[in-house]
């Protein structure tokens, strides 16, 4: 039995197979050339992506064969040539035919861009044909071409139509499994352009498109294809920011329809090409990020936005148990291993400096806690960002003031000079800061104040309350957060002696 084997009768041009032969074949030179047309009308009612391009192009098949048959009529000595031409044409379009209706389901949606191509080249050999027999004209021409791009639209929309189907999702995971992740980011990558397209139209199409590529996305387990998110995949849940810092303002959203996330709305830059251009030059840094610690130590980035307001914003997984800092405050009695917590966020910073990626802008607020309870460090990178799109180092930028107190000397100064050795010294302060539940230098008031003090060696008191060396502050510890704090640089500990120094756990 044929593979393409059908029940009911298929019709070209209201013909069943059996009149075509009988209407073509008899004519000397076309009897080949007849049997292939049986063949396409076979093989396009398997098409599975381009249905209704499949069926316009084996119509026009159909009427070349028509002109050829009227034409043969007519004594031309350049007949058998046309025929052969015609022959050729048709084989190509059935070979065509084949290599489309084998693809299978998924792969014909993933290439229904290239199927529409080929389908375009294919008529393309028809108008040649049919110029042979001088029976083409330019109305000709502009009918298939109007009524191609009506068939393509019209195909494009079922197969969206279909990829927004929730209960079609259980059959793309089935069949893009976590053997083939090629396919499976093939697969996002259509399912996010579908967003795109439908962005606008807050519709069921648009709800099921991203509720599937999520489920595609927790399959692959990775981020997104494309992070500039520019498609809806990412909606805010009201006007107004949740939390934030003096550069940020922290909004909470929907990520894909399916789960919460903190949108970061970086204000010390504005939304232009420069800051998009750098953006994009981040993604590569994000995706090998999270390759290499899938969320175990450092809060993964899901992609930014810049078509949202005035600035740009970065996405980011919500933490429900909030900072490092409100979570110790809440949790302080007896729940809280602080030393197992200082190692799990050194190893943080371990990654980041294993990769050349500093973090510049180390404290308790900039470490969220996740769901399982580990520390893990958000905003790495940011103050590169700031630099590179603004022209103006970091800690002149707008809103790092605060973030003096656990800065080290050589940042405080100049230009501002931010290394993997200014990432310990503020690794030191954030230490400091989780043991006391209080900021740096927490005894004096003004953050210009502590810069002058700390340019003159002073260093933060060691806590003497019995709480904090509960908390795990012993001599052996406080001579590490020494150490972090070197006036010179070059004397701290690296991250991985510091990592050493921690053997508590």
């Amino acid at each position: 039995m044929s593979p393409y084997y059908r029940t009911e009768v298929i019709l070209s041009l209201g013909k069943s197979a059996a009149e075509v032969v009988a209407a073509f074949a008899p004519v000397p030179g076309l009897y080949a050339a007849a049997g292939m047309l049986c063949a396409i009308m076979e093989l396009t009612e398997n098409v599975i992506a381009n249905k209704r391009e499949a069926r316009q192009l084996r119509d026009r098949c159909h009427t070349l064969l028509q002109a050829a048959k009227e034409s043969s009529a007519v004594e031309n000595a350049m007949m058998n040539d046309a025929f052969e031409m015609i022959q050729d044409t048709l084989a190509k379009v059935k070979d065509k035919m084949e290599v489309w209706v084998n693809l299978g389901r998924i792969n014909s949606f993933l290439q229904q861009n290239q199927i529409k191509e080929d389908i375009k080249k294919c008529h393309e050999g028809i108008t040649d044909c049919l110029t042979h027999f001088q029976v083409i004209s330019h109305t000709e021409i502009h009918h298939w071409q109007e009524e191609f791009a009506a068939n393509s639209t019209l195909d494009h929309q079922e197969v969206v139509a279909l990829l927004s189907d929730v209960k079609e999702s259980q059959n793309f995971i089935q069949t893009t499994t976590v053997d083939n992740n090629s396919m499976l980011r093939e697969m996002m990558a259509l399912l996010q352009s579908a967003l795109q397209e439908n962005k606008n139209i807050a519709d069921r199409t648009h709800n099921g498109l991203a509720s599937n590529l999520y489920e595609l996305q927790q399959i692959s387990d990775n981020l997104l294809p494309n992070m500039n998110l520019q498609s809806g995949e990412v909606v805010r849940e009201g006007n107004f920011p949740v939390s934030g810092t003096a550069a940020m303002d922290i909004y909470k959203g929907r990520y894909l329809n399916r789960e919460d996330v903190a949108i970061k709305v970086v204000r010390a830059v504005n939304s232009n090409e420069a800051s998009k251009r750098r953006f994009m030059r981040e993604v590569k840094v994000w995706n090998d990020l999270w390759i290499k610690d899938r969320g175990r130590h450092i809060l993964p980035f899901y992609g930014f936005c810049q078509t949202d307001g005035p600035f740009p914003y970065m996405v980011s997984p919500w933490q429900s148990n909030g900072t490092a800092l409100h979570f110790v405050k809440k949790y302080d009695a007896g729940f809280i291993d602080y030393r197992r917590m200082f190692k799990h966020i050194a190893v943080g910073v371990q990654v980041l400096h294993d990769m050349n990626i500093i973090h510049g802008d180390i404290k308790a607020s900039n470490i969220m806690i996740s769901p399982k309870f580990e520390p893990l460090l958000a905003d790495f990178g940011l103050s590169r960002i700031v630099e590179d799109i603004t022209g103006i180092p970091f800690t002149q930028s707008r809103g790092v003031s605060d973030s003096y107190r656990w800065f080290a000397p050589e940042v405080c100064k100049g230009q501002g000079v931010l290394s993997t050795r200014s990432d310990v010294y503020a690794l030191g302060m954030t230490i400091l800061e989780l043991l006391t539940h209080q900021q740096p230098y927490h005894k004096i008031k003004h953050t210009t104040e502590v810069v002058i003090r700390r340019e003159k060696g002073e260093l933060p008191e060691r806590p003497c309350e019995p709480r904090v060396q509960q908390r795990g502050l012993d001599d052996q510890l406080w001579k590490l957060l020494e150490d972090c704090w070197k006036t010179n640089a070059s004397e701290r500990p690296k991250i991985h002696e510091v990592i050493q120094r921690m053997d508590w756990s």
